[in-house]
């Protein structure tokens, strides 16, 4: 019973929080603040991979950042959907690497020759709570990933508008916590 009103409750804040994303993110300028608030992130980063993703609908948007990030010359890796397991794994992402649309439209690594493991991760999010819970589209992939691989120094960084933040996240045990929040306003650690 109390796990389907939790099922209820987070399906009725995803359709609230996309319909907020839609209509008021396309107005806020953020590009230099994103690229200024995860400078603290990054700054001793040398041979690592960043887990990053390219936006997708009305998300934040990733393209300069993920820009940003190559011109430093950092390492980075994006997720694909194994639509068979129903997880992700991250593949090198650079300039030049060819994309494609999975079947949800978001765009990945063609080539998936070598499975990268990043120890800093960029997660999307519909919403976010200042306890570090996240929530996500509903399919779980990021939540198994990190129970999988997520262990030890790996930085989970949730990326969102301000206005993504809710007072309370309703929370399975599967949930994973987010370690850090990076909007356009500010960047702060997970208590």
């Amino acid at each position: 019973m109390m796990k389907s009103v939790q099922l209820r409750e987070k399906e009725a804040l995803r359709k609230f929080l996309i319909n907020r994303r839609s209509e008021l993110g396309p107005s806020i300028d953020f590009q230099s603040n994103i690229l200024n608030n995860i400078k603290p992130l990054i700054e001793e980063i040398e041979n690592e991979y960043i887990g990053t993703y390219i936006s997708f609908r009305d998300e934040l948007d990733t393209k300069k950042l993920n820009q940003n990030l190559l011109e430093r010359e950092l390492n980075l890796a994006l997720p694909a959907i194994d639509f068979q397991t129903k997880e992700i794994n991250f593949f090198t992402y650079h300039k030049n690497t060819e994309l494609i649309e999975n079947k949800f439209s978001i765009l990945e690594p063609k080539n998936k020759d070598k499975v990268i493991f990043p120890k800093i991760i960029l997660i999307p999010l519909l919403g976010y709570s200042k306890s570090g819970f996240r929530l996500g589209y509903g399919g779980g992939y990021y939540d198994k990933y990190l129970s999988k691989n997520g262990i030890g120094d790996v930085k989970k960084i949730g990326i969102a508008f301000s206005f993504q933040e809710v007072e309370e996240i309703p929370v399975e045990d599967h949930d994973e916590r987010l370690d850090w929040i990076l909007t356009e306003k500010h960047l702060y650690k997970v208590k």
